[in-house]
């Protein structure tokens, strides 16, 4: 996939020195990034053929090119906006036009400095380290399939791309916005491989172009009505002792106020469409696909679902009272497609913290657990607040499987759970717990561990 994105960016620096093709440095800079991206995401598989010194390259490519399109983007927007302006802003308009393209001859010109030195040589070294990787191949048997690391990869994007789009609070948060699209983008990169494989990918993709145009009108205006503001022409002091002077007609700073203003209106429209449809409406859902999508490859993989029964219970069995128990805390963080949990275990007069993401409810759910330091836990567990609870969990093993028993200390609730190994087994319920069903509620979603945390 790597060299595929590779002979995708090759093929667009070619391009970069046909003056008619006006494309050409944007497809540049979306292949940059998308190489960038999927070497990122999967960088501990492929750091024997691109390592950090690599990496910083390409990083170093991508600056090259980010003020010649910055340029680019600006000018197309101001000859658009060129026939809506009044004749008496146009000189504004025209005068602005004149210093943008000189700026863009400038930046044209260190970009073509940069990739001439840098860009063929990086491009045949890492074509020549990805041919080739070496594999131990004992370990095969034990290591994950690539659907389940793909599948760890988008769902670790898509809860980057949640945590960004939640710590942006206004329209003139610019960093945290753009920090939410740079997330989007990384997400959407890893999905469009996935395009022609999986039936949600193109609607995941969509959703993430939108949000990405979005952000991007709101962070281009910011960007641009600064240069607006840069390029305001001081006016020339007037001598002592003579009468002042009429502003010229030629005078552009009345056109460069109403761009400003232009912007300004583009960057609420931008903003709204932001916040009053795609985050009210179209994250909740892009977070549905992507739940199908984790679970989906998760599934093809054979790992990382969970698949249980739940029981609800009269009463504590008996045999509880020689089985080892620990006792959990667990607190879940906002979210309503995604469920993360914060757990702390003690057992055996020991501790542990662990940080756990479920997608999905009913038998089979997607599930990834993993430890966590009491820092990490220290500095989240505020955000549960609301939405806890405490219980004893008691292990009994019977007829292969591990039943776990859920005494809740701050309600009077008790649950029995079992996993399996498919959602095909068959499961019986033995004889000792059998005494104390009430009725399997697998598929209650008021016994989810979730609801009931309060």
């Amino acid at each position: 996939m790597a060299l595929q994105l590779l002979d995708v960016l090759d093929a667009s620096y070619t391009r970069l020195d046909q003056p008619g093709d006006l494309e050409a440095l944007h497809d540049f800079r979306v292949a940059l990034r998308r190489l960038r991206s999927w070497l990122r995401a999967y960088r501990r598989d492929v750091r024997d053929s691109v390592g950090k010194k690599g990496m910083r390259s390409l990083a170093t490519l991508a600056d090259v090119t980010t003020d010649s399109r910055d340029i680019e983007v600006h000018l197309e927007w101001l000859t658009a906006q060129e026939a809506k302006l009044k004749p008496a802003d146009l000189v504004g308009a025209h005068w602005l036009r004149d210093r943008l393209i000189t700026d863009k001859r400038r930046a044209d010109a260190a970009l073509s400095e940069g990739l001439a030195a840098d860009f063929t040589a990086l491009s045949a070294r890492l074509r020549k380290k990805l041919s080739r990787y070496a594999v131990a191949v004992w370990d095969q048997e034990a290591s994950d399939r690539w659907a389940i690391t793909a599948a760890n990869q988008i769902q670790d994007a898509f809860l980057s791309l949640r945590r960004r789009l939640t710590a942006v609070e206004s329209m003139d948060d610019d960093e945290n916005a753009h920090r939410a699209r740079i997330a989007g983008k990384r997400l959407r990169y890893l999905l469009e491989p996935l395009t022609d494989v999986l039936a949600a990918v193109p609607k995941s993709v969509g959703l993430l172009k939108t949000v990405q145009d979005q952000i991007g009108s709101i962070h281009d205006a910011h960007i641009f009505s600064r240069l607006v503001r840069r390029h305001v022409p001081t006016p020339a002091r007037t001598p002592a002792r003579t009468p002042a002077r009429r502003k010229p007609k030629t005078d552009p700073r009345k056109g460069l106020r109403a761009l400003a203003k232009r912007l300004e209106l583009r960057r609420e429209e931008s903003w709204r469409a932001f916040t009053e449809v795609w985050l009210e409406r179209d994250f909740t859902q892009l977070a549905a696909l992507v739940h199908g999508i984790v679970r989906e490859l998760r599934e093809i993989g054979g790992a990382g679902v969970e698949i249980e029964r739940k029981y609800l219970l009269r009463k504590l069995p008996p045999e509880t009272k020689r089985a080892p128990f620990a006792k959990i805390e667990q607190g879940y963080l906002p979210g309503k497609s995604l469920i993360e949990r914060l757990r702390r275990v003690t057992a055996s007069g020991k501790t542990s913290y662990l940080r756990t993401v479920k997608l999905g409810r009913g038998l089979v759910r997607t599930e990834v657990e993993e430890p966590a330091s009491y820092s990490v836990f220290k500095a989240m567990w505020p955000l549960t607040k609301g939405k806890r609870l405490t219980k004893k969990r008691y292990q009994l093993a019977d007829a292969g499987h591990v039943w776990e028993i859920d005494e809740f200390t701050d309600r009077e609730l008790i649950l029995a759970e079992v996993e399996l190994a498919s959602a095909h087994d068959q499961v019986v319920v033995p004889e000792w717990l059998e005494r104390c069903v009430v009725r399997e509620v697998t598929n209650e979603p008021e016994y989810l561990n979730h609801t009931l945390a309060r």
